[in-house]
């Protein structure tokens, strides 16, 4: 056997002597001589539980001090169940209201410092005792103390939110207060779970409801959105199993429920705890969104009907007939909160489709002879700046790169794709802004500044299309003397004249490597393609995207992500579905077409896990 500890009998009638050899007299031996055993030894007397009950029987400030010490101890472990001791439960409870009683007594000089422990000691065994269900289910029932704690607790709040509840004697106590304060919600919150059915006028409700919009600490709001969620919860109606029609047997559920003591006020401080990034808040401010819109309570103006009701106050969240605050938060942090937190792949570590073989196609597809005018907004807008950057914009909104440089064309001619004469570009341009310089007294327009010379003109042109290049090329045939083209290499006119945006984005992108496969034959159709290749091209990319987390993301999944999915749903399914080409469609086209589908994109298991609905995406087209 190992040398380790062993269980000891206390009533042990065999003595051992010092040499090990019992002595057969049940008195230890020591040098030859007998001494009996002390009066009580090896009995440990009362039990803990049981000295616990007399000491507060007692009434001795003492003894009270260390039963109520002591039981805060052994409340961390499920060792009292109150049931089975009442008397312990109902002291606990009267230790704990004591001297708030006396300061809603307008008896402040009462207030101790024994006291206030008293009570902190007896409301942290009450918050330990109550995480056992037993014990909830005895404390609910003690119907005083849901008053108790109203009272407790609205002191408390007006002490630590509202200045002028604050009595200055107690000042003293005030760290003692916060404590309590924590305490008191943390029993609260499963207590709460009891207290079903609430009117729109309970007292408990509506004043969590008040202070939950004053709070500013994270802790407390926690804890109040929880309880409120709580609250909420309604009975369910119950039917025979007897009865085939299936008719309710329980009392008719009238339309005077607390939800709708709910104010779009306190609705739109709670939502706007979505935009704070923390898990604690998004999660708890979720649950209730869920408890309130899924809520069977019967609404006043719709008194038989659970569906109608459920909708109106979906409108009512969404202030859909308003401000639309809250749409506008929830379809912008609803969406970020169903991916949040998951493992997900960047749309731009994506390997791109490789370069495909193009078959070459003839040079004149799709290049016009003539310039595209410019809209009359874009004009008014371009005319206004100083060169060179007029020059620069109009160039990009009007010609376009060319990305292939080579030419098999032997022509002369101004729309061979991918290079225009400096002389044609130079008369577009002094063409296009002739009102600048062409006025009716022939001097230049005071409004305006003057054009860049034609030098300076075509030496800009490199820096609006860096890949651009003035070049001089001989004609064919050879004359004598030889002929000669200026010419601008690498950009062409556009078909339609693009904003600045675009025109910017284009001028200025990396132009990929073309591979174009040489071939006799110029007169493909336009956009003419390789299929086979494309086609494994794109299945390629594909199967890379399915392959590279498709398991990873849902193994992360968290209960934020999920309800975040369910109530964005319910949104989309109640709002979206149900409105044509509505303002609310917009604005969550506003809010997720930059990331949403590529996201989806790079994250095809989104989808499949059920946490992205493909249907969502045809509001970002």
């Amino acid at each position: 056997m190992s040398n380790g500890l062993l269980p000891i009998s206390v009533a042990s009638r065999t003595i051992t002597n010092l040499s090990g050899e019992p002595n057969g007299y049940g008195t230890p031996a020591y040098n030859g001589f007998m001494y009996p055993n002390n009066i009580g030894h090896n009995h440990r007397g009362v039990e803990e539980v049981q000295r616990i009950i007399m000491s507060l029987k007692s009434g001795i400030e003492s003894e009270v001090k260390w039963s109520l010490s002591t039981l805060t101890r052994v409340s961390v472990h499920p060792v009292i169940m109150l049931e089975d001791l009442p008397f312990v439960g109902n002291e606990l409870i009267k230790f704990f209201i004591r001297p708030f009683h006396w300061i809603l007594e307008q008896k402040p000089n009462k207030v101790n410092q024994t006291a206030i422990s008293f009570s902190l000691d007896s409301l942290l065994t009450l918050r330990n005792l109550s995480q056992d269900l037993s014990n909830q289910q005895w404390l609910s029932q003690i119907k005083p103390l849901k008053k108790h704690i109203i009272e407790v607790l609205r002191f408390l709040l007006n002490w630590f939110y509202v200045e002028s509840h604050q009595i200055h004697s107690l000042k003293v106590y005030e760290n003692q207060f916060k404590e309590a304060l924590g305490y008191l919600l943390d029993l609260l919150e499963p207590l709460s779970c009891y207290y079903i059915d609430n009117t729109k006028n309970d007292p408990l409700f509506n004043l969590l409801l008040n202070f939950s919009t004053i709070t500013n600490d994270k802790a407390v709001f926690v804890s109040i959105i929880k309880t409120l969620s709580h609250l909420l919860i309604i009975r369910e109606k119950a039917t025979d199993g007897n009865d085939t029609n299936g008719e309710d047997d329980s009392p008719a559920r009238t339309p005077n429920n607390c939800i709708d003591s709910i104010k779009d006020t306190h609705l739109e401080s709670i939502v706007n705890q979505l935009l704070i990034n923390d898990n604690d808040l998004a999660f708890t401010v979720l649950e209730f969104l869920k408890q309130y819109l899924t809520s069977e309570a019967l609404h006043p103006e719709h008194p038989s009907s659970v569906k109608d009701s459920q909708n109106l106050r979906l409108e009512y969240l969404l202030q859909i007939n308003s401000s639309k605050s809250n749409f506008n938060t929830l379809v912008k942090q609803l969406p970020l909160l169903t991916v949040s937190n998951l493992p997900l792949n960047d749309v731009s570590s994506i390997r791109p489709i490789s370069q495909l073989t193009l078959t070459k196609r003839s040079h004149f597809s799709g290049v016009p002879s003539t310039l595209p005018d410019l809209p009359p907004e874009l004009y008014s807008l371009i005319v206004r700046f100083p060169e060179p950057l007029r020059a620069t914009t109009w160039l990009r909104c009007c010609y376009e790169p060319f990305t292939n440089q080579v030419s098999n064309n032997p022509e002369s001619t101004d729309v061979v794709p991918g290079e225009v004469t400096q002389i044609s570009l130079w008369k577009a341009y002094e063409k296009q802004f002739q009102e600048i310089w062409d006025s009716a007294d022939g001097k230049q327009h005071p409004e305006y500044k003057a054009l860049l010379p034609a030098v300076d003109f075509i030496k800009n042109v490199s820096h609006a299309f860096p890949n651009s290049e003035a070049m001089v090329v001989a004609l064919e045939p050879p004359t004598d003397p030889p002929k000669k083209k200026f010419i601008i290499k690498g950009i062409q006119p556009r078909q339609f004249a693009v904003n600045i945006d675009v025109g910017n984005y284009e001028a200025l992108k990396p132009i990929p490597v073309s591979s174009i496969n040489p071939s006799e034959n110029y007169k493909l159709p336009i956009g003419h393609v390789e299929p086979e290749k494309f086609d494994h091209a794109l299945n390629s990319l594909s199967e890379s995207i399915l392959s590279s987390n498709i398991t990873k993301s849902l193994e992360a999944v968290t209960p934020i992500n999920l309800t975040a999915c369910e109530l964005l749903d319910y949104i989309i399914d109640e709002v979206l579905e149900t409105r044509e080409n509505s303002t609310e469609e917009n604005i969550f086209r506003l809010y997720n077409s930059h990331w949403l589908p590529d996201t989806v994109y790079s994250n095809p298991s989104l989808v499949e896990g059920g946490l992205i609905n493909p249907k969502w995406l045809k509001y970002l087209i």
